[in-house]
């Protein structure tokens, strides 16, 4: 693995991948680079065999990974661009990291949810097949809350309807123990303890057929795949809704620290 990495750390125990958001300053927020960063990252496990299960977690207590880095989002913005990644005339548009389920990873991957995961960062816990949180830990869209749109057809496809809805239309935000209740995690324990049980777990997996287990998760994934159009529409309301005066005053406002006002045009 590049040696040259920044914002992310990767370690092997045996066939286990440790795969850690390592921005705590900015809790865990995706940037341009993170998402440069862990696309080499999802690309290179994704090519090795002796890799058998991913576990995904966040540096500290806080955040698992706060979701995009909004404060980056409005500085381009603020100066007339568009972030390297979105803008389709740069080299690297559309590798976005952190958009993990676009990688189609054969290995399982358990999230370590150390600490609450919003936007961008709920999408990674969703990418996830089995997810250990903390009970300190909560889960939020918050994409309404800044004037964006994003992953609502997966939240959609993930949630009962009536708890998608809360967290997409309304900006709610889903604890510990009301998400495993709602089956998206499969446990919630102290935060000292998320990493090693995810461990625990990785290392149960690893005691399985590899070559079985990605096959099965194969299966699931089919199964599980949303319709071509849904996706396409929910990428597209992504982008074109930045293009908004709603969608550019809510980084504005988040950057600037006061209530957005909006107009909705």
């Amino acid at each position: 693995m590049d040696e040259r990495l920044e914002t992310v750390t990767y370690q092997r125990e045996d066939h286990i991948a440790v795969v850690t958001l390592n921005r705590p300053r900015a809790r865990n927020a995706y940037d341009d680079r993170m998402q440069g960063e862990l696309a080499d990252v999802w690309r290179a496990v994704r090519g090795d065999p002796d890799v058998w299960v991913v576990v995904l977690t966040g540096t500290g207590t806080e955040a698992f990974c706060a979701g995009r880095d909004v404060k980056e989002l409005a500085e381009y913005q603020r100066r007339g661009e568009l972030v390297p990644r979105y803008d389709p005339r740069h080299p690297s548009y559309g590798d976005f990291g952190a958009h993990l389920h676009k990688y189609q990873l054969p290995q399982p991957v358990i999230g370590a949810i150390n600490g609450y995961a919003i936007g961008g960062g709920l999408g990674l816990v969703l990418s996830c097949d089995l997810r250990v949180m903390s009970e300190a830990a909560w889960l939020g869209d918050l994409h309404v809350n800044i004037g964006q749109v994003g992953g609502a057809a997966r939240l959609a496809a993930a949630l009962p309807d009536a708890v998608a809805a809360e967290l997409i239309l309304a900006g709610d935000r889903l604890s510990a123990r009301r998400a495993y209740e709602v089956g998206l995690v499969n446990q919630v324990v102290p935060a000292d303890q998320v990493l090693p049980e995810a461990m625990r777990l990785a290392r149960q997996v690893c005691r399985m057929s590899p070559l079985a287990v990605r096959r099965s998760k194969e299966i699931m994934q089919t199964l599980r795949a949303l319709p071509a159009g849904t996706v396409a529409l929910d990428e597209y309301y992504t982008a074109q809704q930045r293009l908004t005066e709603d969608g550019q005053e809510g980084p504005r406002a988040f950057r600037e620290k006061r209530e957005p006002q909006w107009t909705g045009r």
